[in-house]
């Protein structure tokens, strides 16, 4: 009896240790063909600054560790020389093991898998991005209506593109930050969205008020915060 219960203590152990190792900070390992042995340029875009590192690739491989606060957005350059020869991917970095692969340094070819930071907003980007193609579907309408001088169907069309801009974007975002109130990720989608025209200060505080107690604790979240409570000049 004695032996099982050592046993179960040192598998908790164990299991607690490998849980505390994983969210210790990041490891990005990445393998991509065509990097050869060359170096990766690191934009670090945290808070409102850009901090720079650099990482050496060998036979197409490398390894990038670190820790961080919060998630922050990442962007990896190839590295020629004195000079950059174009962006190989950019995500949303944070504490854990992000795999990044490709068949070729084509932008699109290569693939980021890990960071669940990075694949909320890559998500709500993806279904803002459909709904952005349809309102410049109808705006193409809308303006075959303003050369016909069709003030009725240029009207219908006109209600249709604020539909979209002022509420169903607006509506998709609000839907993105509830479902990840409790992530980092929830605080920083509104930073991140391409609709700032079309919010206000009310929606600022709506999606703060989401958010739950411990995340509006984040930098993202005081950012969030400043947009509806302006301090007075």
């Amino acid at each position: 009896m004695r032996i099982i219960k050592v046993l179960i203590f040192a598998s908790l152990l164990i299991g607690c240790q490998n849980q505390e190792k994983k969210t210790e900070g990041f490891k990005v390992k990445g393998n991509v063909n065509g990097l050869n042995n060359s170096k990766l340029l690191v934009l670090k875009f945290v808070n409102e600054s850009i901090e720079i590192d650099s990482i050496n690739v060998v036979n197409n491989k490398f390894e990038y560790t670190g820790k961080v606060l919060e998630p922050y957005f990442i962007q990896f350059m190839i590295k020629e020389g004195k000079n950059t020869k174009g962006k190989l991917t950019e995500f949303m970095i944070e504490n854990s093991e992000i795999t990044v692969e490709g068949n070729s340094i084509e932008y699109d070819s290569v693939k980021v898998s890990g960071s669940t930071s990075d694949k909320v907003l890559k998500n709500y980007l993806k279904d803002d991005n459909l709904l952005n193609e349809k309102w410049d579907n109808l705006k193409l309408e809308y303006d075959q209506y303003v050369e016909l001088n069709d003030t009725i169907n240029k009207k219908k069309t006109a209600d249709k593109l604020n539909v979209i801009l002022q509420v169903d974007r607006v509506n998709l975002l609000k839907q993105y930050v509830k479902e990840n109130s409790n992530t980092t990720v929830g605080a920083l989608l509104p930073s991140f969205c391409t609709i700032e025209s079309a919010l206000t200060e009310k929606d600022y505080q709506n999606f703060y008020n989401i958010l739950s107690e411990e995340i509006k604790q984040t930098q993202y979240a005081k950012n969030l915060f400043s947009k509806f409570n302006k301090q007075p000049e």
